[in-house]
């Protein structure tokens, strides 16, 4: 190939233009999806259950307006506020139905008739009568999840309808809530809240993240190589891949993600290798013979590299296909998209980069490569070698002490999807879910759903036991049960002195008459939630004390142990389990992953090398990195969650690069100068110093996730980071340590071809 054929030139550049065009044409297109159930296919149990509980009770999920005041929230000013929000809320489309303070009844038997009064119609100047309404509301449970034990917080909650719009309606909770100001805090709650505030945090981080990543790589490609062509190639080849693998991610009609928010990261991150790589080489032959012009030099390092850079960006290929394998639809589509991206990448680099270097036709005065030959990355270099050929065996072995140290933390190793600890405590979202979690009883729901005649005195009798047994659980926050509302009424009906006072109805007309009484109580929508109008269905509402995997699961195991296999409970679900399903799915994707990767690598390498057993030698920094990288998340309690699960798939993907260029440039030095030492010192100080900016250019790209506005995209650009340099580190000590001490035959010079 004639890189300085004018028509092949024009054919590269403009063909590569017109892609472009169609790709941001595309790009607009795309649409986001905060919905962190969309995570689980739709033939899971849970999802398929909630769909099943959309259908018979409408919306499911709950928004909670938070009122907060340390010094109280149970004063007149307050309550006003409270009556004000609720009236003005229920008028927003989109929402079924609201329930506050203000809409807590009592019932009461006067003269041998039926009360009903509102419980909280203001708020008494007395001490003595305000102590006596707090009382009330203490010992009602209609009210008991709307206020809390303290009175320094108390909620307004708000049902969603199924296919509302979650943007829409928090802008018009905000725009109330600014209508109608006071001094108490007030926060939103909520699923369908957090949601809305995921959408708007992936668009801020696409925003700030990409622009600072672009630009910190520009700064280092700058440091790395002292001239702008050194700069403006390896960023051309990383933009048109960006762009293009967006453009691609809009014609397959896929949504970003929370996940989604690492491939503009990654790509700026590793995109860039393969230029690094021709740049460094470049320089190193413009500084060995500047008799050479310089247009001809493209075309050399085309030669020497198109085969070991082809090679890193199949096995990085391979690395990120492990992806594949998790059930997450977005971790699989990241999969594809990034292996795409690097895929473009390597492209761009192998054809753009040279063609457009042909343009140089001046070479620098003093090359690059020169001024750089006694600096300090130089010596360290020359001093790195001269250890690895002294001390073989004690770097191999210090390696394995690690590794079973390392081994200790895997059992310490937590997996975690709880949306809520996705933010920081001091935002609004992360100050809501707090003061929910620790004043209300928590926001995420679960629901036992019932199915028969459900008015039946039996039936009623068994929900009433389930929602005793479950009030005596400690992960169960506030507990939303029809019975609850049956023996409330059955205050209203009878006299303390009857038996019936507090207690269920005995027969089924009974039921139906309470149910009448309720609706004449403007409870309509309230017994919809919880009953269905064929009186075929109900449900019990808990909520979680927390938001936590383990708090989840425990609730669970023991809602299925009160539970049996009685055949009125058709089966337990809600948003609050959703995590759960993910947190197996995280399990079972990353164990998958990784062997996928692992497979991936060693068959690679063992058709680049031709030898079985370079499939394990190069494997095994790998192993190396990946036992070092969970075992210090165990050790630092940092949880698997749906973003760090695809930590090992990058890192095995990146990692393996550093290895195969070591193992490539060793063997032709072997085969040149045949002798082991000399082949790790030269491939070392030359090769070492474009591994070494390879490795950096991933590191800093990967750092700006620090600040991003999500905790697992900050622990995955800290994690990254850690692992890139366990692969640096292995690339330039323990491989070289490995070869020095096996004399392995697959890089000796017979097998050269």
């Amino acid at each position: 190939m004639k890189l300085q054929n004018s028509t092949y030139r024009t054919t590269l550049i403009a063909g590569t233009g017109i892609l472009t065009i169609l790709a941001l044409w595309l790009i607009p297109h795309l649409s986001i999806n905060p919905s962190f159930d969309k995570y689980i296919p739709e033939n899971i149990n849970n999802r398929t259950f909630l769909n099943k509980l959309d259908s018979i009770f409408g919306g499911n999920e709950k928004l909670l307006l938070i009122q907060y005041n340390e010094e109280g929230v149970f004063n007149p000013r307050s309550f006003t506020r409270t009556i004000r929000l609720t009236e003005q809320l229920q008028n927003i489309d989109g929402i079924e139905h609201t329930f506050s303070l203000k809409d807590v009844i009592g019932f009461r038997e006067e003269d041998g008739f039926t009360e009903i009064y509102p419980l909280l119609s203001h708020i008494p100047d007395k001490p003595s009568e305000l102590k006596l309404l707090k009382q009330k509301i203490a010992k009602n449970p209609l009210a008991g999840h709307l206020i809390s034990n303290d009175f320094t917080t108390s909620a307004i909650i708000l049902t969603k309808s199924e296919y509302s719009d979650d943007r829409t309606i928090i802008a018009e909770i905000n725009r109330i809530i600014g209508e109608i100001p006071g001094k108490d805090e007030i926060h939103i709650g909520g699923l369908a809240y957090i949601r809305n505030s995921v959408k708007s945090y992936i668009k801020k981080d696409l925003i700030t993240l990409l622009p600072a990543a672009l630009i910190v790589m520009i700064v280092m490609l700058f440091l790395f190589f002292r001239e702008w062509k050194g700069v403006l190639l390896p960023f051309l080849v990383v933009l048109l891949s960006i762009v293009l693998t967006f453009g691609l991610m809009a014609l397959f009609s896929w949504e970003i993600s929370l996940v989604s928010v690492l491939l503009p990261i990654m790509l700026i991150a590793i995109a860039n290798d393969y230029g690094i790589h021709l740049i460094n080489l470049y320089q190193e032959e413009s500084g060995k013979n500047q008799e050479i012009p310089p247009s001809a030099i493209p075309q050399k390092i085309f030669r020497e590299l198109k085969r070991p850079i082809t090679i890193t960006g199949l096995t990085t290929i391979g690395g990120m296909l492990g992806l594949l394998s998790h059930q997450m639809a977005p971790a699989a589509q990241l999969g594809v998209l990034a292996s795409a991206g690097i895929g473009i990448a390597l492209v761009l680099s192998l054809y753009l980069i040279p063609v457009l270097l042909t343009f140089y036709t001046k070479a620098p005065k003093t090359p690059v490569i020169k001024r750089s030959t006694t600096g300090f990355l130089n010596k360290s270099l020359h001093l790195l070698a001269r250890g690895v050929n002294k001390h073989p065996k004690t770097i191999v072995g210090s390696f394995l002490v690690i590794s079973f140290i390392s081994i200790g933390g895997l059992f310490l190793l937590k997996v975690d999807t709880n949306v809520e600890e996705y933010f920081t405590g001091d935002s609004n979202v992360g100050t809501g879910i707090k003061l929910t979690n620790k004043k209300l009883g928590g926001s995420q729901y679960i629901s036992l759903l019932f199915s028969g005649d459900i008015l039946e005195p039996e039936v009623l009798r068994r929900i009433d036991q389930y929602t005793a047994q479950i009030a005596l659980l400690p992960q169960a926050g506030n507990i939303i049960s029809p019975v609850t509302l049956f023996r409330e009424l059955s205050k209203g009906l009878y006299s303390e002195d009857e038996s019936e006072f507090d207690n269920l109805p005995q027969t089924r007309p009974e039921a139906a008459q309470y149910l009448e009484i309720a609706s004449m109580a403007g409870f309509d929508k309230q017994i919809a939630q919880l009953i269905d109008l064929n009186r075929k269905n109900a449900r019990i509402l808990v909520s979680l004390t927390d938001g936590s995997n383990e708090t989840g699961k425990k609730l669970l195991n023991e809602l299925y142990n009160i539970a049996g296999k009685d055949p009125l409970l058709k089966g337990i679900a809600g948003p609050g389990l959703s995590k759960i399903q993910i947190a197996d799915m995280v399990i079972r994707g990353q164990i998958t992953s990784l062997i996928l990767a692992f497979f991936i690598i060693i068959i690679l390498l063992s058709i680049i090398f031709k030898s079985i057993v370079a499939g394990i030698h190069g494997s095994l920094p790998l192993l190396f990195s990946t036992l070092l990288l969970f075992g210090l998340m165990g050790f630092f309690g940092i949880p698997l969650d749906i973003v760090t699960a695809l930590l090992s798939s990058v890192m095995i993907g990146v990692g393996i690069d550093y290895t195969i260029h070591f193992l490539w440039r060793y063997k032709a030095e072997f085969a040149a100068q045949g002798s082991i030492v000399k082949a790790i010192s030269t491939t070392l100080s030359t090769t070492g110093r474009g591994i070494i900016f390879n490795a950096l250019s991933v590191i800093i790209g990967f750092a700006v996730l620090a600040f991003s506005g999500f905790a697992p995209l900050r622990f995955f650009g800290l994690l990254v980071v850690i692992s890139i340099f366990s692969c640096l580190i292995c690339a330039l000590l323990l491989v070289p340590a490995i070869v020095t001490l096996t004399k392995p035959k697959f890089l000796e010079p017979d097998q050269n071809n």
